[in-house]
């Protein structure tokens, strides 16, 4: 199986503090990796370098091949790199399935000269769009939560429907901060079950996450990353 992403001596330091120390690991593609470690471990700022939110001070993060590291977030998350925050972050206004389109990669509609020279493509991709959410929605059996708006949402809710815009949003890699935090029995096992889906259709998973026990359910491979460094604790060979 290929590495779809290679980190290689990576750094980051704040005013002589180093919350990542030659940090060097690879995620194969299909996988699910678990990085657990205590607050202030550097997890947070791991999670920050690869998805381009700070910049590194040494190393290089490889995607697909490509050197990313000095790439924008924007570029990043078109390269198929999305992070979901512990905290779900919707648009509570909108209806949940206007929040699965919004999240699309490609909106014809988001472009100007679109709108104003091609009206008709841009119906048709609103259309496609609206017609992928609502698959999506009843795939993972959310479909009667469709036409409600996200703040409307408890707190569990809000966080699979967070799910369903990583894959409305094309992603190849997902980097997910604790999201079991805060979750019910159920709605973990609802939200593995959902993960585990995503995977067996070409998602990649990177997750940081305190209940080691849920997460290990789920995980081909366990890292505990420990003042700035990692060490790989549990790989399991799948095919």
């Amino acid at each position: 199986m290929s590495e779809l992403l290679n980190i290689l001596n990576l750094n980051k330091s704040f005013d002589g503090v180093s919350p990542v120390k030659d940090v060097s690991f690879s995620v194969r593609k299909g996988s699910i990796v678990l990085i657990s470690g205590s607050n202030g471990a550097g997890k947070t700022t791991l999670f920050n370098l690869i998805s381009g939110i700070e910049k590194t001070t040494r190393g290089k993060i490889i995607f697909e091949g490509r050197n990313i590291e000095a790439n924008s977030p924007l570029k990043i998350s078109q390269l198929g790199i999305i992070r979901l925050y512990q905290k779900p972050r919707l648009f509570k206004n909108l209806l949940v399935w206007e929040n699965l389109v919004s999240a699309a990669n490609s909106l014809t509609g988001s472009s100007l000269l679109a709108l104003l020279f091609n009206p008709k493509l841009v119906k048709k991709e609103s259309v496609h769009l609206k017609l992928k959410a609502m698959d999506l929605l009843t795939k993972f059996g959310l479909k009667d939560l469709s036409n409600k708006t996200a703040g409307e949402l408890s707190y569990g809710q809000q966080k699979l429907i967070s799910f369903c815009m990583v894959a409305m949003a094309d992603c190849k890699l997902a980097c997910l901060d604790e999201p079991f935090a805060g979750l019910n029995p159920q709605t973990i096992e609802q939200l593995s079950q959902m993960i585990l889906q995503m995977r067996s259709e070409g998602i990649t998973f990177l997750i940081i996450e305190h209940n080691i026990q849920k997460a290990l359910a789920i995980a081909d491979c366990h890292m505990q990353m420990k003042d700035g460094k990692i060490n790989l604790l549990k790989e399991i060979a799948f095919s």
